[in-house]
């Protein structure tokens, strides 16, 4: 039994086909692991964690002394506690010698694994990577697998980049079917197996709420925004809903910033979802370009927060050294609302990017306002400001 499921483990991350390169995560991991010896991976399931360790074996030609185990492929739960993933080990350096890397995928469910990877760590005979969203060790570099929507090359949207392959499905009812079966098992496998989720209805209810949710506001009100649409739920039970999601990368939380204050607004935030097809998925409509820079930012290590400045509120700070966008977002067509918009961020004086984000598909030239340069431009005039 311990022997197939080695086998088997071993055949699927050597296997594993890809369909876009991912080469500056693999560098980043090599580098981490390399200098620190222990790497965690997150992000969604589906999106791409696997793949990414296939690489990183790839690279670092470690496919033959490996140690690979995911629970996903433990059907039978061969694997329940400590001393059964011991033995499994043990098994592997019997028959492939002692590994040059060990991967745990999914492992968080074993009972003392936390205990199993201390010990590992303190042989300093490893190197380990681990894959998973609901345990978080301390002081263990964290790379986060965004989905790449932005062509950095390029400076393009990749229109169909997101959860897995879906992104290359051609038919939109197709499409559609593979991402509401892709949501289900993230809920059901990450979300309802790891915290005490009791009614799934209500938290499909919940994240279809939060897709469609355009405001900032506190926990309190979001409560009485959910009971105003009907959805019958307490205020703890709501925010420890929200947590798992959180947790397990499906939203993340931004709050709203006070740019004369100079403070963070902890009790008013916005949520936006881990990726942007799943997010579709809920509110069934493609209204995500904020979303897309949200990740874009984040992707690339920035701070995001929304931001008000006095009565004017914008949609996103971003910060990273000593580099800062402001961001507004104008769904109009109509070239009055952009420079009026546009008009509104140039007061903002201080020396930040100022670029207001427009949908529509004509590009729009770049403009100058008052005495202060504001960019107006879609989302490719962005990425040529943002690489800048």
């Amino acid at each position: 039994m311990f022997e197939d499921l080695l086998e088997s483990n071993r055949n699927y991350i050597k296997n594993i086909k890809l369909y876009h390169p991912i080469d500056s995560e693999v560098w980043l991991a090599v580098h981490h692991l390399n200098a620190e010896g222990i790497l965690t991976i997150s992000w969604l399931r589906h999106s791409g964690k696997s793949k990414l360790v296939h690489m990183i074996l790839k690279k670092t030609q470690s496919f033959e002394n490996c140690f690979y185990y995911n629970s996903d492929l433990d059907t039978l739960w061969v694997v329940k506690e400590k001393k059964d993933i011991i033995t499994l080990l043990d098994l592997s350096i019997r028959i492939y010698g002692i590994p040059k890397i060990i991967v745990l995928q999914n492992a968080n469910m074993i009972e003392g694994i936390k205990w199993f990877i201390a010990q590992l760590i303190k042989t300093h005979k490893y190197k380990i990577i681990v894959v998973w969203n609901n345990i978080k060790i301390e002081w263990v570099k964290e790379i986060e697998l965004f989905p790449l929507w932005i062509d950095i090359k390029n400076r393009t949207a990749n229109v169909f980049w997101g959860i897995s392959e879906v992104r290359i499905v051609p038919d939109e009812n197709y499409k559609k079917f593979l991402l509401d079966a892709l949501k289900h098992d993230i809920v059901s496998r990450d979300i309802l197996e790891s915290y005490s989720i009791k009614n799934i209805n209500l938290f499909y209810q919940i994240m279809t709420f939060l897709s469609k949710n355009e405001k900032y506001q506190s926990m309190r009100n979001l409560h009485r925004e959910l009971w105003a649409h009907w959805i019958d739920i307490s205020l703890l039970t709501m925010i420890e809903y929200i947590n798992a999601a959180i947790n397990t990368k499906l939203i993340s939380r931004c709050y709203l910033y006070d740019i004369k204050q100079d403070n963070i607004i902890s009790s008013q935030a916005i949520y936006y979802f881990g990726d942007v097809w799943i997010k579709t998925s809920f509110s069934n409509n493609y209204d995500i370009l904020e979303n897309i820079i949200y990740l874009e930012f984040l992707r690339n290590w920035y701070t995001v927060n929304g931001w008000l400045s006095g009565r004017f509120q914008f949609v996103f700070r971003a910060e990273k050294d000593r580099k800062v966008f402001s961001i507004a977002f104008e769904k109009s067509d109509d070239k009055n609302e952009i420079r009026k918009t546009a008009r509104k961020l140039a007061k903002l004086s201080d020396s930040s990017i100022k670029f207001v984000l427009i949908e529509n598909k004509d590009t729009l030239s770049m403009r100058k306002f008052e005495e202060e340069w504001v960019s107006i431009g879609n989302l490719e005039d962005f990425m040529e400001v943002f690489q800048w």
